[in-house]
């Protein structure tokens, strides 16, 4: 795992120091080496920068920025099949140097060019140039694990694993895109190709992007979807039938994952995910070190039953508290992690058990993608309740329930985010308009008043699936997952130098999923149906049932007591008409209105806080 950087400038004189300042700002991704090279050109300059986190062959051959017959390449991720493609490349005629998959790489590319994409097993963001030719070519994974960004604008063009990189340039401009700061507030990430500068783009998952170095065009394709997944026919196959096969596929997902000459662990958060995966990785890694995040307040505490699921496998386990001071300390760091606005507060726990783990291991597996494979979150249970439980009820009812469900302040935390999801759904209670509630913390609308220049924002459009379900997992897959939890743990663990590796995004199983009948995966009753009956075969159910909790912590209390000064500071009236981004009034009233007890506010003022942390870090 590494973090890569790159510059292309028209018109200008090589700047060597330039394109080495950026890449050092990647000093945590990869602290085991770092380099960079510089190619003059009469058009152009172009600079490749690679920081590297040794992970397979850890000899200083395998180096990047690595060149092969007029091929350079720099390369953040890992190639989980790489020996077969190099045994076929040997074949061919081709010699190695290295044990390394960067090498592969760079030899697959010469032999069959583009269609190497199709070939690859892997997470990765890969930038490889072709000085002949004067083309560069970006190419992000197929769900996006490994991020890739983008800056063009005016005769430069700038790449990078983060967009931090761009700042130090001095022709990067930072000017906010008044739209993806909507839709930030919205969803509390931005969605992906969007940044939230303008003339930045992140490239989307499973896409590549040409440049043509001599001019700076570009040629986006994206060379694996998704959606065709989500839309073949359903399989005609028998439960067992699919659970032996999911079986099969998960094994060997995981064992690909295993591949290391340094020292592999797990996170465990004791849910059905990270569990099952443990109880096949288990077998296959003597001494195999688990990792957990502990939360003092007791509903939010999974590091018990994780710590039972250890027991039972026997393997070494290590349990993080996440304690009020640890909390707090990492909340200012938050917008240098994460240099884009992100308020998914379980960066907090995240980041924490990724520095602990680092001390024993240098690879983390982490079991992200199984709510969005085998169907795991409550709203697709709701998706299947609510509908057949409002039937009953006259529509005119709906609107004033859906009315008072938005305004409530019952609950707190989840509770009161999940009335006012349904709440605004009840107001226009079809399928179509179901998955943007439940992932949308305001419409459209709503969002454009909190702020003070008037936007209008494009409509989103969602690919179809042959089920509802099938459409709200791919809904997931191409939105919440790329832009939010994968993102998320790329940057908690890279910001301490840890490789994460993801076995269930592994895409065979997703497609042999998408095919199998929604029934196997959530019927209303239960969910992750599937998944449940695998791990139940390696784990005892007991140790498993109960609700998921995650890594979750408990955001708004401290956001009332502990953190309630500089969150106030940030509401002062001469501040917010100084900054001159927001509706004064409006977001004055909500955060006060949160910090005096409104629960349903709290997303909201959390969403806020982290924008301004950002914005004080980046923008001044």
């Amino acid at each position: 795992m590494c973090g890569i950087a790159g510059i292309v400038e028209l018109k200008s004189s090589p700047q060597p120091h330039l394109i080495q300042r950026m890449t050092d700002q990647l000093t945590h991704r990869g602290p085991d080496h770092g380099d960079s090279v510089s190619y003059p050109f009469q058009e152009y300059w172009m600079g490749l920068g690679h920081r590297r986190l040794s992970i397979i062959d850890l000899s200083s051959q395998a180096n990047q920025p690595m060149e092969y017959n007029a091929l350079t390449i720099v390369f953040n991720g890992e190639i989980y099949n790489f020996k077969a493609l190099r045994q076929t490349l040997e074949q061919l005629g081709h010699s190695f140097k290295t044990s390394s998959d960067t090498e592969v790489l760079l030899h697959a590319f010469r032999a069959w060019g583009m269609e190497m994409i199709q070939r690859l097993n892997g997470m990765f963001a890969i930038a490889i140039f072709d000085k002949e030719n004067h083309r560069l070519t970006l190419i992000r994974d197929r769900f996006g694990v490994k991020p890739l960004c983008y800056y063009l604008e005016n005769g430069l063009f700038l790449f990078a694993s983060e967009s931090k990189v761009f700042h130090v340039h001095p022709r990067f401009k930072k000017k906010i895109e008044r739209s993806s700061l909507a839709r930030y507030f919205q969803y509390g990430n931005i969605p992906a190709p969007a940044s939230i500068f303008e003339n930045v783009s992140h490239v989307l998952p499973g896409t590549l992007v040409e440049i043509n170095t001599l001019d700076l065009s570009l040629n986006v394709t994206q060379y694996w979807d998704p959606v065709k997944a989500y839309q073949q026919p359903t399989a005609p196959v028998g439960f067992e039938e699919a659970k032996e096969k999911t079986r099969i596929l998960l094994q060997s997902a995981v064992a690909a994952r295993l591949v290391s000459d340094v020292p592999v662990g797990l996170f465990l958060s004791g849910g059905y995910d990270s569990a099952t995966t443990a109880g096949i990785v288990a077998p296959l890694v003597p001494n195999l070190k688990t990792f957990t995040v502990s939360v003092p307040d007791a509903g939010l505490n999974e590091g018990p039953k994780a710590k039972a699921i250890a027991n039972y496998l026997s393997t070494q386990h290590m349990e993080v508290e996440c304690s009020l001071p640890e909390a707090l300390a990492i909340i200012p760091k938050l917008p240098t992690l994460y240099d884009e606005p992100f308020a998914d507060s379980s960066a907090i726990p995240t980041y924490l058990v990724a520095r602990e783990a680092v001390k024993s291991v240098k690879v983390a597996l982490s079991a992200d993608g199984g709510d969005e494979l085998f169907a795991g979150y409550n709203r697709y249970l709701y998706a299947h309740r609510i509908p057949k439980a409002l039937s009953y009820i006259h529509p005119f009812f709906l609107r004033i329930l859906g009315s008072a469900m938005k305004g409530s302040s019952i609950g707190e935390g989840l509770l009161a985010q999940r009335m006012g999801k349904i709440g605004r759904w009840l107001e226009n209670p079809t399928m179509e308009n179901y998955m943007e509630a439940m992932t949308k913390l305001h419409s459209d609308k709503e969002i454009s008043s909190y702020l003070k220049e008037d936007l209008s924002l494009s409509e989103i459009h969602h690919p179809k699936a042959t089920t509802p379900l099938g459409q709200m997992l791919l809904m997931d897959t191409i939105g919440y997952l790329p832009n939010d939890i994968l993102h998320k743990v790329d940057r908690a663990t890279m910001a301490v130098g840890l490789e994460g590796r993801e076995p269930l995004l592994d895409f065979d199983l997703m497609t042999y999923l998408a095919s199998l009948p929604d029934r196997f995966k959530c019927d209303g009753k239960e969910s992750k149906i599937l998944l449940k009956s695998i791990a139940h075969d390696l784990i005892p159910p007991q140790l498993l049932q109960g609700p998921k909790k995650g890594f979750a912590i408990p955001i708004n209390p401290w956001m009332r007591t502990h953190l309630r000064k500089p969150i106030l500071e940030m509401v002062d009236p001469l501040f917010l008409k100084t900054q001159g981004i927001f509706n004064e009034e409006k977001v004055r009233k909500e955060v006060l209105q949160f910090l005096n007890g409104k629960a349903s506010n709290g997303l909201f003022t959390w969403y806020y806080f982290n924008f301004q942390m950002w914005y004080r870090q980046w923008m001044h």
